[in-house]
């Protein structure tokens, strides 16, 4: 079954450890857990307060959004966006990152052949980064035209006999998007996949107690209609390597929608990661950010309430799935 993920919405590091010790006459010491570095702090990350505060939406909005408190890979990403085009340039310089010379431009992560795209390698050279910088015409002020980020793409490259590495990074993706409370949905395909056969061949999954789920099949079997379950991780697992296999993940949550799909090509399997930035589309001189934002809000808690209420949709159905646990599925 081929599934239209379509989300219709706006786009809208500090680890700490503590430890201590009493005298040793009197009680052992007691060592605090070590905690494992996220991604981020590994990348030298650290959120600052300059594009963050009351009466500030990075450096534009208005308003006194309320601060994403997770700290993670995605999070990391996510406040590239939204930032002037100066402030991003001075960001990714302070971060390490470094242009890719024309001459290094590849057709993997440059698939349009743009001239024009800028690429940067990472600080480890583990990922290229991009960015799509606005140029916000509509808020010209005394001949002074602002850019800004509106959304922030990397590209992974995975050998191809490599494949448990790249479920590993799908996983982890959706361990963060699952830590940032975001309506997620998660898909696979390749070329010449069937809809109606079993084993399933298409995965397809809306929501997390979709994703618990996993992805039903209704086909004919001796005239007479039956339908079938199956987990997508064995969907996945399945069809992976199969000429033009597809993983689509996408991610929404009240001003930012995320996004990360895997394609396999003749170089390897492509992860390409995006964040793209809602309320740079309504800052525009004669859009109401604070007024997006609300309606933003009503259909976010909305689609979290579906999501709950699914569960027990579930378990009421002619034929219920086995809802395993969330845990399990993200591979905690």
């Amino acid at each position: 079954m081929k599934h239209n993920l379509v989300l219709l919405f706006v786009v809208l590091i500090c680890t700490y450890t503590s430890s201590w010790a009493q005298k040793q006459k009197t009680t052992p010491v007691k060592k605090a857990p070590v905690q494992a570095l996220t991604r981020a702090q590994k990348m030298g990350y650290v959120r600052t307060n300059k594009y963050w505060g009351p009466g500030t939406y990075y450096c534009f909005a208005p308003g006194a959004p309320v601060n994403k408190t997770i700290v993670n890979t995605e999070t990391a990403f996510r406040d590239f966006t939204c930032l002037s085009r100066e402030d991003f340039f001075a960001e990714i310089a302070n971060q390490g990152y470094t242009d890719v010379p024309p001459k290094e431009v590849q057709k993997w992560f440059n698939v349009t052949n743009s001239k024009e795209m800028k690429f940067y390698y990472s600080p480890d050279k583990s990922f290229i980064l991009s960015a799509n910088i606005a140029d916000m015409w509509k808020s010209d002020m005394n001949g002074v035209r602002p850019f800004g980020v509106l959304s922030v793409q990397r590209y992974v490259l995975i050998p191809k006999q490599d494949s448990l590495k790249v479920l590993d990074l799908t996983w982890e993706y959706m361990r963060e998007l699952y830590e940032m409370k975001v309506v997620t949905t998660y898909g696979s395909t390749f070329k010449k996949a069937k809809d109606k056969v079993y084993p399933i061949e298409q995965a397809g999954s809306t929501g997390w107690a979709s994703i618990r789920a996993g992805t039903f099949v209704l086909r004919m079997v001796d005239g007479k209609p039956k339908g079938n379950w199956m987990r997508n991780e064995d969907i996945v697992r399945r069809t992976m390597g199969n000429p033009e296999f597809k993983i689509t993940i996408l991610g929404l949550e009240t001003d930012f929608v995320y996004g990360l799909t895997v394609k396999l090509l003749k170089e390897g399997y492509v992860l390409r990661y995006e964040t793209v930035c809602a309320p740079m589309g309504t800052l525009e001189g004669g859009d109401n950010w604070i007024a997006h934002h609300k309606l933003d809000v009503a259909s976010y808690t909305g689609s979290l309430k579906m999501d709950a209420d699914a569960v027990g949709i579930y378990k009421k159905a002619p034929l219920p799935p086995v809802l395993e646990d969330i845990k399990k599925v993200l591979h905690y």
